[in-house]
């Protein structure tokens, strides 16, 4: 098991703070991916949970113009197709910069909460799950690990599902949940017991 130093610690408490200070999350102000170089893509795979929503399939896959309607108060949680990591740090110093994790295709409404579902496995081999906010970037959005598992979780850790919320009074448009990085052999397994922990 690899622990993670407190100097990243430190670093990834820095960069949640400034990322989601914005939050509730946003559309990005360019097209996913712009200006960077190509990078493996993963999408949403089921949906595991609908309030509120209409032809919610349509944001499972890759961006194909067909849209989920998440209505005023509506919720959509989807299982992605392989764990989405924790965003890397590029740069040092006063202005560091965190590489997408994923990204939302999207229109409509453009406040709404951007969540995912952070699981690892603590030092006893007990494993974790804890939801925590997705921080918008000009381009997608970043993961920091929540403060219980930065020091204690083993790599390929990360969010396995993707939970989206309107609270606002127009609706939603989800086209697509992207998911950036390095491919996981297998995709866990949607059990009973991980439904429940969804709440």
């Amino acid at each position: 098991m690899r622990k993670r130093g407190l100097p990243l610690a430190g670093l990834f408490f820095f960069l949640s703070a400034s990322i989601l200070a914005h939050a509730p999350s946003s559309f990005p102000g360019k097209v996913p991916g712009q200006d960077q170089p190509e990078r493996t893509k993963f999408y949403a795979l089921r949906i595991v949970f609908e309030k509120e929503v209409q032809n919610a399939k349509d944001s499972l896959g890759a961006p194909d113009g067909r849209y989920a309607e998440i209505l005023s108060s509506g919720q959509l949680v989807m299982l992605m197709e392989n764990i989405l990591l924790p965003s890397r740090i590029s740069g040092y110093g006063e202005n560091p910069v965190c590489v997408d994790s994923g990204s939302v295709v999207g229109k409509g409404e453009t406040d709404f909460g951007l969540e995912g579902r952070f699981t690892w496995q603590d030092t006893q081999g007990e494993q974790r799950h804890e939801w925590i906010r997705l921080g918008p970037t000009m381009t997608g959005f970043c993961i920091s690990p929540p403060p219980s598992a930065i020091c204690s979780f083993k790599d390929n850790s990360g969010v396995d599902f993707v939970r989206i919320t309107n609270p606002g009074s127009k609706s939603l448009f989800v086209d697509a949940v992207i998911g950036y990085g390095v491919e996981i052999d297998q995709v866990p397994e949607l059990t009973a017991a991980a439904i429940i922990d969804l709440d």
